[in-house]
């Protein structure tokens, strides 16, 4: 894969799961649709995938085995710290990020192993800091020219941000939480057609919180593993358009519950059929529609059915100006006290520019609609973001980022209603 401009920023670990909301700001990494797929469609290549010789870093080798040091840092100000719609509370912060991938390329068999600390500190609020960390592993095994095995585990501690409609709001610390995940991936192609099979198990451990008086804040009710297993059949009519389908089924399993409130034990699936496609050389993509259904073990909650959507395109308006939008719905867990689970449908269109050589200027804009079951609760939050990342050299580069982000709430038991503002600005270092 084309590198997407490594050198801009800290390579974010994430898995886009829902509850992983971490902060966003100047140190985070960016990404685009890629060219990297099943049929070599890659005509044009995005603002974001275009290679720069002279500004992406040079990992350092040892023999076979490249390793490549990295460390962000940043401050910037929040002006909502708690997501409150009155009394807002403000703080400025610094973050740094360090960040180690080491990894042994080969034809055959490609290892690589990526670790990274993440350090969040508050000027006041000491009770909103955050240390996170991850690590993840992934093999890549090419049996022939026409099968592949792809193997990847990881695991990380991470902080849940006061803005997410999962955040308890009487706990004085943030909702600390970890995640385990392991997956299997296998591939083959015959011809024009090619066949992916994916099994994946992700563990949730959430640690439960205290509130002013010292009472405990009970999290241990979202606590689960989820077992996933997908399967992809993908026929290319031609070199630029293929037809697919696909399907999902999961099992998601919660520690046993002894209360009001009993466990979420679920199974699930989704069947789709989509097209992925490129169109001469102004536009790239996915797209994908077909149903969802989640059916819940315990009578109480209600399963949740529905039209499933998802895909990303791209639309390259010039050399220099790429325009990608995608959207997703799928069903999310909650931690919300007396609500099943929650639809998510997640739309955003970004625009990429790059105005220079080493200046590329972003600008996005997302909305989230959560419609949550057994619940009389929708929200609708938008996010509104604009960077500019400055690549000075191959070791040094600068970025900017300012995000805005607002939820609106409805229904008979309506979260909460906030702006929330924040602002940064962060310098990468890469290898040595």
């Amino acid at each position: 894969m084309k590198p997407l401009l490594a050198s801009a920023c800290m390579a974010s670990l994430t898995l886009a799961f829902p509850a992983r909301a971490q902060q966003s700001d100047a140190t985070d990494s960016l990404g685009s649709v890629s060219s990297e797929n099943s049929f070599g469609r890659d005509r044009n290549v995005s603002v974001l995938e275009r290679p720069r010789p002279d500004y992406t870093p040079e990992p350092l080798e040892f023999g076979s085995i490249e390793v490549m040091p990295r460390i962000a840092i940043g401050a910037g100000y929040d002006d909502n710290l708690y997501a409150q719609r009155t009394d807002r509370i403000g703080d400025g912060y610094v973050r740094i990020r360090p960040r180690i991938s080491i990894t042994r390329p080969s034809p055959n068999l490609r290892l690589s192993l990526n670790g990274e600390l993440d350090l969040l500190r508050y000027f006041d609020r000491a009770s909103e800091n955050a240390t996170q960390y991850n690590f993840d592993g992934h093999a890549l095994y090419t049996i022939s020219r026409d099968t592949s095995l792809s193997l990847a585990a990881s695991h990380g501690r991470y902080s849940q941000e006061r803005v997410s409609p999962d955040s308890p709001t009487n706990s004085v610390r943030p909702t600390l939480f970890t995640i385990t995940d392991g997956s299997a991936t296998l591939s083959h192609t015959f011809n024009r057609l090619r066949l992916r099979g994916v099994i994946d198990i992700e563990n949730r451990d959430y640690r439960d919180g205290r509130t002013p008086t010292d009472t405990v804040v009970d999290q241990d009710f979202r606590d689960h593993t989820t077992v996933t297993a997908t399967g992809i059949s993908e026929y290319a009519l031609n070199p630029s358009i293929a037809l697919f389908l696909a399907g999902s089924y999961n099992a998601r399993d919660y520690r046993t519950r002894i209360g009001p409130v009993p466990a979420r034990d679920s199974t699930g699936f989704e069947l789709a059929a989509g097209s992925s496609f490129e169109l001469g050389r102004m536009m790239r993509g996915s797209l994908r529609l077909g149903y969802l259904q989640q059916n819940y073990k315990d009578p109480t909650f209600r399963n949740i059915s529905g039209l499933l959507v998802r895909g990303e395109v791209a639309y390259f308006m010039t050399p220099l100006i790429t325009v990608t939008g995608t959207i997703d719905r799928s069903v999310s867990e909650t931690g919300i006290l007396g609500a099943t689970g929650y639809l998510k449908t997640t739309t955003t269109l970004r625009a990429d520019y790059e105005l220079l050589r080493n200046l590329i200027l972003g600008a996005s804009a997302e909305l989230e609609k959560r419609d949550f079951q057994n619940l009389d609760r929708k929200d609708d939050r938008w996010t509104l973001r604009a960077s500019a990342s400055y690549l000075m050299s191959k070791r040094i580069a600068l970025r900017g980022d300012f995000q805005r982000r607002s939820q609106s709430s409805t229904g008979a038991l309506p979260g909460r209603e906030f702006i929330d503002n924040r602002i940064s600005v962060g310098v990468t270092f890469s290898g040595l």
